[in-house]
Order: C-alpha cells, then structure tokens, then sequence
C-alpha cells in the first residue's frame, strides 16, 4: 500500500470523530463548554418535584411544554431551546445523558434511549434526576 492510500483510510476511519455527531454516527469524545452544563442545570430544575416528571415520552414536546410536567427528553430539549434559543439532537449536553442512560439501564432502551428508557415501568424519577446530575458531574469534570 502506498502512503496516499494509507492516508485516505485514515482520514475515512476517523470521519465520525470529526463530523461532531452528525449523521449516523454519534461522537463518543464529548468536547463540553459551559453551555453544556447550563443546559443540564436547567433540565434539572424543570423537575422541582416528581408531579412535574411525565414518564409517557412521545417525543413530541410541544404538549409538555404547555403542561409544565416534563420526560427527560422534553426537559432537556425545552432547557436547550430556554438557554441557547435552538434544539440540536447531538450536542454534547444531550449525548452525555444518553451515555449516562447505557451505563445504568440500557436494558430498558429498543430504539430511542432517552424515551424508552423514560417510559419504561422499572424507571424511577429519582433515578431520572441521578441521570441528570452524573451527566452534570462528568460535565464539571471536563471544564475543571
């Protein structure tokens, strides 16, 4: 094999490290900024209480939002739209809580791990909130 040839497989090999997320591949080397942590801060305090926890996801959030009782997938997407203006599936903020989830219930998750694992009978709102802050903790860590 020549060198040119090397260099392109490398490059191919490693375009989901660089494409961020996007796409079909998920970004696995998280890259947070403070941004990420507010986000998460701000899930956290949709949930003051479990009456505002809502463990039937759609993923439809318009009708959480009206109601102010909240799936995790909604609380983070309404605390991204509250602190950055926009939704973005992939960012960082959003990636961590969906690896939080595959280390503590991946077993509860067909298709969609925030949601499947938000409906699922065995999920408890407390462990709803540790989610959010072990993925705020891991967040801290990278920004120290």
């Amino acid at each position: 094999m020549n060198m040119k040839v090397i260099i392109v497989f490398l490059l191919i090999v490693n375009i989901p490290q660089l494409t961020c997320g996007q796409g079909n591949k998920e970004n696995r080397y998280l890259v947070f900024d403070s941004t990420d942590l507010k986000i998460i801060q701000r899930a956290i305090s949709l949930f003051p209480d479990e009456t505002k926890w809502s463990q039937k996801d759609d993923r439809e959030c318009e009708d959480d939002m009206a109601k102010g009782k909240f799936s995790l997938f909604c609380a983070l997407f309404k605390a991204s739209i509250d602190v950055t203006g926009e939704y973005i599936h992939r960012r960082p903020a959003m990636q961590i809580v969906r690896f939080t989830i595959e280390k503590h219930g991946i077993d509860r998750v067909e298709h969609h791990r925030m949601m499947d694992w938000n409906n699922h009978p065995a999920t408890t709102f407390n462990e709803v909130k540790n989610v959010l802050k072990e993925s705020m903790e891991e967040i801290k860590k990278q920004l120290q």
